[in-house]
């Protein structure tokens, strides 16, 4: 983690300059630097200095691309410097709707501090990690702006947090595990704690997990992160699945998808990840945390295509898929949340379809919503992330197609629709309540050769951490 210091000049001297197209061309450079999107040049200086320059194109239109930007900074200029200068973007290089300074630096805060996360590696020798000092010149560092770093920086470290879940190997990862990390994790926080064990699962006929997590040796549980700071106020539910080895069941997954079944518990770790950022800067909602972890396993106890089972809610499900898991796990921790936590407005969130990959690709992902107050204030939250998502309709057409013949829901809806008739069944589950659904299936990592957004890196992304803090603070 940076150390990031607040100036209110404006710096001469820095180590990176912005420029938009427009203004490139005042440098006569031609082709060497023309100042396209995140275009960027290592300019040398006197006495081994040097500055990068970085370009805007035709300039910064909304939150995401301040992030983007500002992490971009941080990588060219961090291989060459320990000490790091450059100045807030003015108003001048902004294209968008209207300029916020203070969303602006927040932006710029965010995208800097996700930006220098390094992945944890297992090799036998590694390279000690060096400090990184930046100053940012333009940002007074008044109470108010001080205050948006610590908020910025503890949530960073929580999407470190859920950025290491994701990178780490099943085999150091088990459920319970899982939840021992946590309870690590919120030690001398304001909130609480609980993890229900097998036993108490099977006391509480959570059926769907068990389910789940019995062709695994590895016991299931499910652990829930209380903060309640309004006692009388309502609760807002964050759901997250957290399958920590996917092989697919019976269902197997093919080859090529094995080397990412580690990462199944991507919606989990998000959550963990605003729910930290939460607690420790004080957040005025009453927000549970409901997070089922299981591992799916092929063994000879492990369900098959065809078995019939009950759940927490009492609803009977028709499995028919075995890799389609994370929605059965859903079902009982939504189920949890409305009926034991009285949650009045839930969301939840899953590596979920492939199809929601395949369709929104890396940078953007699919949201359901049954609620419109919930949702419109999802889109506020979502502007002020820089996250971005895509609401999709559903119909009762959509509805059909996972009603079973012999149980009340079946876990699949056919060949189409597939992320839409996912999240369907998940609300079946939801008793009418304010429902969210977030399909993370193609944000949760960046493994293409390059990350798609700059503030992610090679690994897990932590991606819906920001957006759900910034819905529930």
């Amino acid at each position: 983690m940076p150390e990031i210091i607040l100036k209110e000049e404006f710096l001469n001297g820095v180590s990176v300059r912005f420029f938009t197209e427009e203004e490139a061309k005042t440098l006569h450079m031609g082709k060497l630097f023309e100042g396209k999107w995140l275009e960027s040049r290592l300019m040398p200086g006197a006495d081994g200095m040097f500055t990068v320059y970085l370009g805007l194109g035709e300039g910064v239109g909304d939150l995401a691309e301040v992030k983007n930007v500002y992490a971009k900074a941080v990588k060219e200029a961090r291989p060459y410097t320990e000490t790091m200068t450059l100045n807030l973007l003015t108003a001048e290089k902004w294209t968008g709707k209207s300029f916020d300074t203070k969303r602006a630096l927040g932006a710029a805060l965010e995208g800097m501090l996700l930006a220098c996360y390094k992945p944890m590696k297992y090799k036998s020798e590694t390279e000690e990690e060096k400090a990184l000092t930046i100053t940012l010149g333009g940002a007074a560092p008044t109470p108010e702006h001080e205050k948006l770093l610590e908020e910025k920086t503890a949530l960073a470290r929580g999407i470190y947090f859920a950025r290491d879940a994701v990178n780490k190997p099943s085999n150091l990862l088990r459920p319970m595990e899982f939840a021992r990390e946590v309870k690590e994790l919120f030690a001398g926080l304001p909130a609480e704690i609980e993890v229900y064990d097998r036993q108490a699962l099977e006391e509480m006929h959570m059926e769907a997990l068990l389910t789940v997590g019995r062709g695994s040796s590895f016991d299931p549980c499910l652990t829930v992160i209380r903060y309640l700071p309004d006692k009388n106020g309502p609760v807002t539910a964050l759901v997250g699945k957290g399958v920590t080895v996917d092989t697919g069941g019976y269902c197997v997954k093919p080859s090529g998808s094995m080397a990412g079944i580690k990462g199944d518990m991507a919606g989990a770790a998000g959550v963990i990840a605003a729910m930290y950022a939460l607690v420790k800067t004080g957040g005025r909602k009453n927000t549970v945390a409901v997070l089922p972890m299981c591992e799916n396993r092929i063994s000879s106890d492990a369900m098959l295509p065809g078995d019939v089972i009950s759940s927490y809610g009492g609803k009977t499900i028709e499995i028919l898929n075995t890799d389609a898991e994370g929605r059965l796990i859903l079902a009982d921790a939504v189920s949890f949340a409305v009926k034991h936590e009285n949650a009045q407005r839930v969301l939840d969130i899953a590596t979920l379809t492939g199809a929601a990959a395949i369709t929104f690709g890396k940078c953007m992902a699919p949201v359901l919503a049954d609620g419109e107050e919930f949702y419109e204030e999802f889109v506020e939250a979502q502007e002020r992330s820089g996250e971005r998502y895509v609401r999709l309709p559903f119909f009762k057409e959509h509805e059909k197609m996972i009603e079973s013949r012999w149980a009340d829901v079946k876990n699949v809806g056919g060949e189409t629709c597939g992320s839409i008739t996912a999240g369907l069944f998940i609300r079946f589950f939801a008793e009418g309540r304010q429902w969210l659904h977030l399909d993370i299936a193609g944000t949760a990592e960046a493994q293409n050769p390059e990350p798609v957004c700059e503030y992610h890196v090679y690994g897990g992304t932590g991606a819906g951490a920001a957006t759900m803090y910034e819905l529930c603070k």
